[in-house]
């Protein structure tokens, strides 16, 4: 079975294209999300605070003093030894995962990093099949942007009979799930998803393949922002609620609905992000098409009916990452600091060849000048003015070599002068710039010039 890098969808046109739309847009790069979906205080209690996003967010004393406390004890106790990717926002998921207990949180910590470490570093092509299969994929985005996972149980069943294999299965969860962290979020801004468990035709004994994937799913802590649980027959509804008990970050944000209530999925979701089957507008799913991975997006329509979202302005964006003061919200800027970086050296780029032209110019008139100038001086020795014949040849060429450095000098001092006009149409403009005229230049000979370089502009560059 052939091994592929973990982002061959990038290397294959169709499947690029596909995942250029699921990736955020420049305007979710501009969403600032409402404080109470960032953290979820409880004045009574820290302890029963819940955080959604961690990554670049200030943290409470009450957080800062457990994490601190954490560290001491890890210090004591001998530390990790933690992926290179590793990040504090990773500490204090665990943390809150632990319910801030100093003991939990350690032994959490180190069978996460070797769960992490077993993950495998390429996808073949039975993963890849089992990803577009439905058994899980991502459809659409809630209305602040976070990524709508649907779990249909009965399609895992569907895998199952296939002869895929739970560790299949539970691969291709661990992909999906780093797919979604790597390429569907921005860290700080939106770092949770939404859940839909789908019941439909699924009985008790499908139950033991539901707890597994809920354990899958509960690895990546800190993620989901409300399970919705859907088309639970009362049979079964007690051995779900008995399964989800298991995982207190499933059961906190578990809404369960009915048939009648799938409508305030539209609470969280416009309709046109989500499926009609569920209460919404977009296409149902048809499972076996090969094309639900890399995630469909059905619509770009993600605000609810007469909601306005809060996206600053570019310019608002723009200050936001180039300015450096700690109590501006939290957006996260490399694709964007990146393109704003080549802008500049655009313009760079551009004032030097705007120099190197001028100089070119410049170069152009002192040849024009020196040109001029040596045809002057054979003229004068022809025509033989100011006795120039009665001299002896050698005082000739010494005056001749003499009039030639002067031209010289002088062609300088009027290339010069005349750079100084580009984008002017005439050269009597110096008297209103306050332009010094250079000693040597007769202003006569200087417009006389000027007018032979206009008729000839290979010479000079005129606006």
């Amino acid at each position: 079975m052939s091994e592929k890098s973990l982002d061959f969808f990038l290397e294959e046109p169709h499947l690029s294209l596909r995942h250029s739309k699921a990736v955020p847009t420049e305007e979710m790069y501009r969403f600032i999300p409402p404080e109470e979906e960032i953290i979820n205080i409880d004045k009574s209690d820290p302890s029963k605070s819940y955080r959604y996003i961690f990554n670049g967010q200030p943290k409470t004393q009450f957080e800062k003093e457990k994490l601190s406390e954490y560290l001491e004890y890890e210090s004591n106790k001998g530390k990790l030894n933690y992926p290179k990717n590793w990040l504090e926002s990773d500490t204090m998921r665990l943390l809150q995962a632990s319910e801030y207990d100093i003991k939990k949180t350690y032994t959490t910590i180190n069978e996460n990093i070797q769960w992490l470490n077993s993950i495998p570093k390429t996808i073949n092509d039975k993963i890849i099949t089992l990803l577009n299969s439905g058994f899980m994929y991502v459809y659409g985005r809630d209305h602040h942007f976070r990524p709508v996972i649907i779990v249909p149980i009965k399609n895992v069943k569907a895998a199952i009979s296939k002869k895929f294999s739970f560790d299949d299965i539970n691969e291709a969860i661990i992909y999906l799930m780093n797919y979604i962290i790597k390429y569907i979020l921005i860290p700080g801004q939106i770092e949770n998803w939404i859940v839909f468990v789908d019941f439909e035709d699924v009985g008790i004994s499908d139950i033991g393949e539901f707890k597994k994937i809920l354990s899958t799913l509960s690895k990546q802590r800190g993620r989901v922002f409300k399970n919705y649980f859907v088309n639970i027959g009362g049979f079964i509804k007690m051995s779900v609620n008995a399964a989800v008990k298991m995982f207190s970050s499933v059961s906190r944000k578990l809404v369960i609905l009915s048939h009648n209530d799938l409508k305030k999925a539209q609470e969280l979701i416009s309709p046109e992000n989500l499926e009609k089957k569920y209460g919404g507008l977009a296409p149902d799913i048809v499972p076996g098409g090969n094309n639900l991975f890399p995630p469909i997006m059905p619509s770009s329509n993600f605000a609810l009916s007469g909601e306005k979202l809060n996206i600053v302005s570019p310019e608002a964006y723009k200050e936001m990452c180039l300015n450096s003061n700690p109590h501006k919200p939290f957006v996260i800027c490399p694709k964007y600091q990146e393109i704003w970086d080549k802008e500049k050296e655009m313009e760079l780029q551009k004032e030097k060849e705007k120099e190197k032209e001028k100089e070119k110019n410049k170069n152009m008139i002192q040849e024009e000048i020196i040109k001029k100038s040596n045809n002057n001086i054979n003229e004068n020795k022809n025509m033989g003015q100011n006795n120039y014949e009665r001299k002896p040849k050698v005082f000739e060429n010494r005056r001749i070599s003499k009039n030639r450095n002067s031209l010289k000098n002088n062609a300088n001092e009027i290339a010069e002068f005349l750079s100084q006009f580009e984008g002017y149409n005439m050269l009597e403009n110096y008297e209103e710039r306050k332009y010094p005229v250079p000693s040597a230049i007769n202003l006569k000979e200087i417009n006389l010039f000027f007018n032979k370089v206009k008729e000839n502009q290979k010479f000079y560059k005129f606006e």
